[in-house]
């Protein structure tokens, strides 16, 4: 496996939806749920994640979760904390195998 692989699983009106993510998108959506209920903003995963909100996007817009965007203002002026809404379970992570040193 290449990329990061985040297995998850919520409920949408009765019925167990569930999801698989890879790469960013599915780093983002841990990133999440560990800082629920606080959230996360861009500057905050800047190390690995250059287009957080679009991630974000991705997990409302493909996967159907709901994350909520709050503007916090800072001086100079303002950014999105991303906060999830939805209560999700993460049921599996399967990290990329890394290739020995010859």
């Amino acid at each position: 496996m290449r990329s990061l692989r985040v297995t998850a699983k919520y409920m949408r009106e009765g019925e167990e939806v569930i999801i698989v993510t890879r790469g960013q998108t599915a780093k983002s959506l841990l990133a999440l749920v560990e800082a629920y209920p606080k959230g996360v903003t861009a500057q905050e995963v800047s190390s690995w994640a250059l287009r957080f909100a679009a991630y974000c996007h991705d997990l409302i817009h493909k996967h159907g979760l709901s994350i909520r965007t709050d503007r916090e203002q800072h001086e100079g002026g303002w950014h999105g904390r991303h906060v999830l809404e939805t209560p999700v379970e993460i049921t599996e992570v399967v990290r990329p195998e890394r290739k020995e040193a010859a």
